[in-house]
């Protein structure tokens, strides 16, 4: 809990801890004020307010407020490993991804793409001093993209015959 000093009174600004209003179990937001001495919390459900001006004693022993510890390393951990997970599945999606693997757009015309696989296929050759990993990856990349477009063109050509054909 911190606190400052002033000529006249010692007002806590409560910055290392969460208000919580026993009315409702919500989460108060806080705010300093505009003297930045003095911290303001609010309740969003049952709109009631609350300062950090009253003493210590006086804000613990309130029967509608009551301090709880911020969410600390441990609580927020849960959330990391999450988010560790959601940022490794979506590099995974990335390197399967056929376009990114190539460096393309997917509306590129079937010149450029071919231009392009020819590019790294000369920059990655295992003949050339490339890796035969990478090779792999582009000679699949570049062999899905070309299946990929002639289904398209075949469902295309099927779609546009005549009923009954």
């Amino acid at each position: 809990m911190a606190v400052t000093t002033t000529a006249t009174n010692t007002c806590t600004t409560l910055e290392d801890v969460d208000v919580e209003c026993t009315h409702c179990g919500v989460r108060m937001t806080s705010h300093l004020g505009s003297g930045k001495q003095i911290r303001y919390f609010h309740c969003p459900s049952c709109s009631r307010w609350m300062s950090s001006v009253y003493s210590t004693d006086v804000f613990r022993g309130d029967t509608k407020m009551r301090a709880r510890k911020p969410l600390g390393a441990e609580e927020s951990s849960g959330f990391r490993g999450v988010k560790d997970r959601l940022d490794s599945w979506l590099r995974s999606l990335d390197a399967r991804n056929p376009f990114t693997t190539l460096g393309i757009s997917p509306d590129v015309s079937d010149h450029a793409l071919r231009e392009r696989y020819l590019y790294l296929a000369r920059h990655h050759h295992p003949d050339h001093g490339g890796s035969a990993e990478e090779m792999r990856r582009i000679n699949e990349a570049y062999e899905k993209v070309l299946s990929e477009r002639e289904m398209r063109r075949t469902y295309l050509r099927v779609r546009s015959l005549p009923a009954g054909s």
